[in-house]
């Protein structure tokens, strides 16, 4: 377990010191118009995280934006269904989280495709418009198949760095002294494919939950409101 929050730690170390690309979209500052926030999770969906992050939600009323894996789409279509009943969007994060840049051509597409394909298939009533390459990693190459896609490319101006279990207080404290009016928040309700085993722990997204639970109205009693994503086409 050890080595693999290395690995990740180093992949959120490059992306930290790796500038986004001006296409991709951290936040929705310029047409909110509001004190909107955007709550937005990775790597599901879970069977065990999952369903605790939704309560949440549905508790407080607030939608969210859920950026799945495809193999995990496939496996748990249930919790596809769910969220789109539940009125919460689902994204493209690629079929299987892989390190975009280092794709081929054919990899890179069918990653894109195949996932937005296993989404629909899922539930045909979710139509994913938006894709976040996993690791937050971005390439022209990535940006040009995501708009050939159909999707548009998403990243995220807060991180509290969830998946690090570093406290509750610290992901509530995290978000709250970050937070701007049109803030894209990055949280997870999952585990990449390659630290598959580690999703069968329910207590591994337990911190998100809580923080959550905290979080919704520490930003309520700030002003903000937590909104859908933007429908700008």
């Amino acid at each position: 377990m050890a080595g693999r929050d290395f690995h990740r730690s180093e992949r959120a170390r490059v992306v930290t010191e790796r500038s986004t690309p001006s296409t991709v979209r951290c936040d929705y500052a310029d047409v909110s118009g509001s004190r909107a926030v955007y709550l937005t999770f990775d790597d599901g969906p879970n069977p065990f995280c999952t369903p605790e992050v939704l309560d949440v939600l549905a508790q407080h009323r607030v939608p969210a934006t859920f950026f799945v894996i495809g193999t995990y789409a496939i496996e748990h279509p249930d919790l596809i269904r769910r969220v789109i009943a539940e009125g919460h969007e689902v994204a493209n994060h690629t079929m299987t989280h892989p390190d975009l840049s280092r794709c081929g051509p054919a990899e890179l597409q069918d990653e894109v495709l195949t996932a937005s394909e296993a989404i629909r298939l899922a539930c045909p009533k979710a139509s994913p418009r938006h894709m976040r390459a996993p690791y937050g990693i971005w390439t022209q190459q990535v940006l040009a198949m995501t708009a050939s896609a159909g999707l548009t490319a998403l990243h995220w101006s807060v991180d509290p760095r969830d998946w690090s279990r570093p406290g509750v207080d610290t992901i509530v404290n995290s978000v709250l002294a970050n937070v701007r009016p049109g803030a894209i928040v990055l949280l997870h309700d999952g585990y990449p494919p390659d630290e598959d085993r580690l999703c069968t722990d329910t207590t591994l997204r337990d911190q998100t939950t809580k923080a959550l639970a905290s979080l919704i109205p520490a930003l309520q009693r700030r002003g903000f409101v937590i909104r859908p994503l933007p429908q700008l086409h």
